[in-house]
């Protein structure tokens, strides 16, 4: 199948109304499906291109892209001949679940718990100045002494010292904790999905996790999930462009 549809029109500034097109493929059972709004003749584009899927709103507000905080609504849509809002939405459905359908980064029991869905922030604290100077005058101070023939023996507040990491990774909970806050001051901080977070960078972070049923571990491959036929009739049945455009 090789597709492309013309959803509407929408404002991409001053008035001016782009067209939006949208691009769907299948090879081999592998769906891949991209847009564009208002391509130019130069190669250029009145807006976005490629995943312009994030920009816009979809049905279940769970699926918007986190990173539009004002994703642009079925009514800012002139929908072409054929095309409504429910229509327009079955199509970001597929397009949010199926697109790429042979790189799932989990099982299907991962996917159906909502693993890589999850937004999570994770903050990087440093050590603290003072204790990292500790840690450089016990190493020198023993260094030396090694040297010269003495026996080196650490005191217990030494050894915690030593053994206190340069930087640690958690959530912003973690800085309650008396390690944290005795030693540690906030360096940065990072929102990223669960999918894309180790257990050891916040504990609800699902990267290389065991599956609980199969035992596949989150994001370790690429997986494969079969495009139904279903979805390949429901893509064959919207409504095909009725302009060409300058390229998609």
């Amino acid at each position: 199948m090789n597709k492309i549809m013309r959803v509407g029109t929408m404002d991409t500034g001053n008035g001016r109304q782009s067209s939006i097109y949208i691009k769907a493929t299948v090879t081999d059972g592998k769906l891949s499906i991209s847009g564009v709004i208002g391509p130019k003749g130069n190669g250029n584009a009145t807006g976005g291109c490629g995943q312009i899927d994030m920009e816009f709103q979809h049905r279940n507000p769970q699926d918007n892209d986190k990173r539009y905080d004002n994703p642009t609504t079925p009514e800012a849509i002139t929908f072409a001949d054929g095309w409504d809002r429910d229509k327009w939405f079955d199509l970001l459905d597929i397009w949010g679940k199926w697109h790429l359908n042979d790189m799932q980064a989990g099982c299907k029991h991962q996917r159906d718990l909502g693993w890589g869905n999850n937004d999570l922030t994770v903050v990087t604290y440093r050590l603290g100045m003072e204790e990292y100077n500790s840690q450089k005058t016990i190493k020198e101070i023993s260094q030396k002494r090694l040297m010269d023939g003495e026996a080196v023996k650490l005191t217990a507040e030494e050894t915690n010292i030593l053994a206190l990491k340069w930087e640690i990774k958690g959530p912003e909970s973690l800085k309650e904790t008396p390690l944290i806050s005795d030693y540690y001051t906030e360096k940065s901080r990072e929102t990223k999905t669960d999918g894309w977070a180790y257990e050891t960078e916040h504990p609800e972070g699902k990267l290389t996790k065991p599956c609980p049923v199969c035992g596949y571990k989150y994001g370790s491959a690429w997986l494969r999930e079969d495009l139904p036929q279903e979805i390949i009739d429901k893509l064959e049945a919207m409504p095909d462009t009725d302009q060409r455009p300058a390229w998609i």
